[in-house]
């Protein structure tokens, strides 16, 4: 079936192919978007800890920046899923407001909350009700092209946020990251792209191996934890399916013990492991004694190498990959990969409420 472009095309008729395609070049555009934005006075000499503001595919990208640049950044970094703030929000917060569309309830609620704290603020949308308030009260904004479902925006909710710390000085210049990585993003189309066959297609294969499965992904939790999110999320929206993600080494604490006796799930369960060099030695032996425990249960495993010059590079290389298997996971299950419609009857019946 992943062979037959037809099949694809009628399975997919919003095109979101042409998103997966686009991707590297989302990054670029993003970047290029916030190095020429206005930031106002934003007074860096009193912000004490950052959060981004956002849900969902909004969110995924301050998760990259804060996996990203653990090593680089000298304040602490939240990511913030909620209508409410954590107490330490204050004067000396620097907020992000992060929200595709502008509408999102839980990001809206959380900014003007930020506002009334004294926090200082900017924004990163296509439009509507944040940018509104941003308009208002004179805010930085870092306008993104709209037209996409947010999932497949995250070129645009990554960069941003990345160059803005960039130029606020938070973190150093980050260009030679950004081309290696973008090189990489677009040497792999030609690597995944549906007229590839399966038989050369590492995307494709892995959608086979993931489909009728129940995935379990795991990863650090240092680098690639929001990594193994953002596959788990793709699998969620694209593909229509069920996927888990966990961490070690504190799965190695809890999770562990609970692999005891599978007989009933072995042939449901799939391990997805997410492997790069970036990862710790400790870490990297006890996800192998892990992986042995599985195959003595009769559970398969698939590993993923993380590949690419950079840390960077390496992250979005297991992303842009697990995009693709999960888009070509959509095709097998017969399901379009673009509209989230029970998604959307949450969101009318919320705002009916």
């Amino acid at each position: 079936m992943l062979d037959n472009t037809k099949k694809i095309k009628d399975l997919d008729p919003g095109g979101m192919i042409v998103h997966l395609r686009n991707f590297p070049q989302q990054i670029i555009t993003g970047r290029e978007l916030a190095e020429n934005a206005p930031l106002g006075e934003i007074d860096t000499s009193r912000v004490r800890n950052i959060v981004v503001c956002g849900m969902g595919g909004s969110a995924i990208g301050g998760d990259l920046v804060k996996s990203y640049a653990i090593d680089l950044l000298e304040v602490p970094i939240y990511i913030n899923r909620d209508y409410s703030l954590p107490a330490f929000v204050d004067g000396n917060s620097l907020v992000i407001g992060s929200s595709y569309s502008g509408n999102t309830e839980e990001t809206l609620q959380s900014f003007v909350e930020a506002g009334k704290r004294g926090a200082q603020r900017a924004v990163i949308t296509t439009g509507g009700k944040i940018s509104d308030i941003a308009e208002r009260e004179s805010l930085p904004i870092i306008r993104i092209p709209g037209g996409l479902p947010p999932r497949a925006a995250l070129g645009y909710s990554f960069a941003p946020i990345l160059t803005l710390l960039e130029r606020l000085g938070f973190i150093p210049d980050q260009t030679m990251a950004v081309e290696d990585t973008f090189q990489l993003l677009q040497s792999g189309i030609s690597e995944y792209d549906m007229d590839i066959p399966a038989e050369d297609n590492a995307a494709k294969t892995l959608a086979f191996g993931l489909f009728k499965k129940l995935p379990l992904i795991y990863s650090d939790s240092f680098h690639f934890e929001s990594v193994a999110v953002r596959v788990r999320g793709q699998i969620n929206e694209n593909a229509k399916q069920l996927a888990y993600s966990a961490l070690l080494p504190e799965n190695n604490h809890n999770e562990l013990v609970g692999w005891h006796k599978v007989d009933y799930l072995k042939d449901t369960l799939i391990a997805l492991w997410l492997k790069a060099p970036d990862m710790h030695q400790r870490v990297g032996f006890r996800m192998s004694f892990m992986e042995n425990v599985q195959a003595e249960l009769g559970v398969e495993s698939i590993i993923l190498e993380a590949i690419g010059e950079s840390l960077l590079s390496r992250m979005f290389s297991l992303i842009q990959l697990g995009d693709w298997a999960s888009y070509y996971l959509a095709i097998l299950n017969e399901v379009d990969p673009m509209p989230v419609r029970i998604i959307d009857k949450l969101k009318s019946e919320l705002a009916s409420r």
